[in-house]
């Protein structure tokens, strides 16, 4: 995945890239739980989950990075989206354009 951020003064660019040995490769771009930042996780793999008995769920690992914070009175709060997110980076952090593999994603 290519996360490209466009601000008033610099681009900021992050992309996540399979190691050659990965059949298969999930990347996402979240928003954390509160709704501050915007995370991008990389090489996500699950473990197998199930425990001794079943009921335990898959989980999954791999590496993260934050791409963008929000000033703290600027948060979104819970429930938050990603949409609302750029809006809010835009009003508080000069963000002017965002792209996630190539595609214009803000503004909308």
């Amino acid at each position: 995945m290519n996360v490209t951020i466009t601000f008033k003064n610099r681009v900021e660019s992050f992309y996540t890239r399979a190691d050659g040995s990965a059949a298969l490769s999930k990347d996402v771009l979240e928003l954390t739980a509160d709704g501050s930042a915007t995370v991008l996780w990389s090489r996500l793999e699950f473990d197998r989950g199930g425990g001794d008995d079943g009921t335990k769920p898959r989980v999954e690992k791999g590496y993260s990075r934050e791409v963008l914070r929000l000033p703290p009175a600027a948060a979104l709060g819970p429930g938050g989206s990603l949409d609302e997110f750029w809006t809010r980076a835009a009003q508080h952090c000069d963000v002017v354009e965002v792209e996630l593999d190539g595609k214009l994603v803000y503004p909308f």
